[in-house]
């Protein structure tokens, strides 16, 4: 049997290890990982490259060369009560993610309360309590992609609703008027 020096031996188990390693590293940053995970299990993601996808939120903060902006994954993020959504559980359940500015040049739409937001997939390494950033919790991102276009919410008059609110208006002004004229007549008969 032929027998094989020890440091090739060694050369030939940390080259698998390391493949090991970065094909783990690489699943894990395939699988959308829904940010709830991330906030209940912070210790288990911490450093770890990992992939989130949801509406894209709030405001394009540009900071020289990269930008800060959130990315949502509730489930007003999916359909919102003005697309029909029903109110369900927790909102704003959001993470705040740091890329470079050319990446998020594609984010056209934010979500908010007039727009629904551009949907997008973020792959980037998570930080529970980042130290470039004052200990925030933030995602580093190296890939942003679009997977969808955001679009302005229509808001469409209820006229039963007008019409509701103006009744009880004039029900009040009635009513009003005709207490008046009972404490006026009151006075004066006095």
């Amino acid at each position: 049997m032929k027998r094989y020096p020890l440091p090739l031996i060694i050369l030939v188990i940390a080259t698998a290890l390391f493949s090991l390693t970065l094909a783990c590293n690489t699943a894990t940053a395939d699988v959308r990982v829904p940010i709830k995970d991330l906030i209940e299990n912070m210790k288990t993601y911490d450093g770890k490259t990992v992939t989130i996808g949801g509406e894209a939120i709030g405001d394009l903060m540009v900071r020289g060369t990269h930008a800060w902006f959130t990315v949502d994954d509730d489930p007003y993020s999916n359909k919102s009560i003005e697309a029909g959504g029903e109110l369900v559980g927790m909102s704003n359940i959001s993470m705040s993610v740091w890329a470079d500015k050319i990446d998020t040049d594609n984010i056209k739409i934010l979500g908010g309360y007039k727009n629904k937001g551009d949907q997008v997939t973020v792959t980037g390494v998570f930080n529970r309590a980042c130290q470039q950033h004052g200990g925030d919790t933030d995602i580093h991102a190296y890939s942003v992609e679009i997977i969808g276009p955001g679009h302005p919410f229509g808001r469409h008059l209820q006229y039963w609703k007008l019409f509701t609110v103006l009744m009880l208006a004039a029900l009040i002004v009635f009513l009003w008027n005709i207490r008046r004229s009972r404490i006026k007549k009151a006075i004066r008969e006095g």
